[in-house]
């Protein structure tokens, strides 16, 4: 998709950035930083690790796209429609198209099983 969405949640958003820290993205939340980390330890929110050689603890940072789809995946209620009925209807076509393929990809997958 080539436009530019508005993210969901403008009050947790990062304007301008690129990449956020553990430290950040928990200030934003209201979560504890070592939460975080463990989320991005798990590969709940994929972050890019720069310990470096003989550091004791990793020093992430977490691309604002990967930021932005943990935020909106983890939606709840109405706010999950909300965010596709505002979406330009060629994006919904081409969502839809994209989640159809993956689904009968998934059913070939599961019928092998």
């Amino acid at each position: 998709m080539s436009e530019q969405l508005q993210f969901a949640f403008p009050s947790l958003d990062f304007p301008g950035r690129t990449t956020l820290t553990a430290a950040e993205i928990a200030e934003r939340l209201g979560f504890d930083e070592k939460h975080i980390r463990d989320l991005i330890n798990e590969g709940e929110l994929p972050g890019i690790d720069g310990k470096g050689k003989d550091a004791t603890r990793g020093s992430f940072r977490v691309p604002i796209e990967n930021y932005r789809d943990f935020i909106t995946a983890r939606m709840t209620g109405a706010r999950r429609i909300d965010l596709l009925k505002n979406l330009p209807p060629a994006t919904v076509r081409t969502l839809v198209r994209e989640l159809n393929e993956w689904l009968r990809t998934k059913d070939k997958d599961h019928a092998k099983a």
